[in-house]
């Protein structure tokens, strides 16, 4: 029973549990297994509603504890067994169901193996309707993903070849910016809080007014005398002046 509960929250709050209310109706209309004519309506929908509403969480319980199949076996071969395996309780609740609403009705193990098939088909129209229910479910939440984010052009472009990946700072040198990398460092004409604006900010931050330094720069942090530091890879000590100590203590030590 507490599987079945951990299936069912994990199927997806009330929309299997509605559809499958919505099932149970319609198997109330059609009437199988002689319900059309054995029970008035005000019996027949009610009953076939929860048969159906424990139909759908057998299924759910079946397709997690079957193993999955792998990638080139067909999908239904495991359909027919997830109802399969799923129909032998439900069997057994059907006929329960039936002597609740029947008193003094009962099945012989005849019967049982007589009545099996059948609900065994009316499992696999309820797996059917979860599989196309999960494919919605794939298609409607899933988002492309977020890309990578880059240097703007407007900045690599005015750097030599060499220097335009591993970027590590960038410091404010009069109308210019010194742009730290990896492999050396360049001067460009442009001021740093221009530059700074044009960075994606998931890139790095400013840290002082003479300084922005790029997230994945970052070796560690340091306390010294007075100041906060950020250590780069390279050994480089950029002061964090305390305007931006705040932000550069969250970014940086996430």
């Amino acid at each position: 029973m507490q599987l079945a509960i951990r299936e069912w929250r994990a199927m997806g709050k009330w929309r299997t549990p509605l559809k499958a209310v919505a099932f149970g109706g319609l198997l109330g209309v059609t009437g199988p297994f002689g319900s059309q004519n054995a029970f008035a309506p005000a019996v027949r929908y009610p009953l076939w509603m929860v048969l159906a509403l424990v139909g759908f969480g057998a299924a759910a319980v079946a397709e997690r504890v079957l193993p999955s199949t792998s990638p080139g076996r067909r999908k239904a071969t495991r359909f027919i067994a997830v109802a399969a395996v799923s129909a032998v309780p439900v069997t057994f609740f059907v006929a329960w169901a039936f002597s609740v609403v029947q008193p003094g009705r009962t099945y012989s193990p005849v019967q049982m193996l007589a009545l099996f098939p059948f609900v065994a088909l009316i499992q696999l129209l309820i797996v059917l309707v979860i599989s196309l229910d999960d494919r919605t479910a794939v298609v409607t939440t899933m988002e492309p993903p977020a890309a990578a984010p880059e240097y703007p052009p407007e900045l690599l472009s005015k750097l030599p070849a060499p220097l335009r990946r591993d970027i590590l700072a960038l410091e404010a040198d009069d109308h210019y910016v010194r742009v730290h990398t990896l492999h050396g460092s360049a001067l460009i004409l442009m001021r740093l809080a221009d530059a700074a604006a044009l960075i994606d900010s998931r890139l790095g931050l400013r840290v002082h007014r003479s300084w922005w330094i790029a997230r994945d720069g970052v070796r560690t942090l340091e306390r010294a005398p007075g100041r906060t530091v950020a250590r780069m890879i390279d050994g480089t000590a950029v002061p964090i002046s305390r305007t931006y100590l705040p932000a550069a203590r969250t970014i940086l030590t996430d």
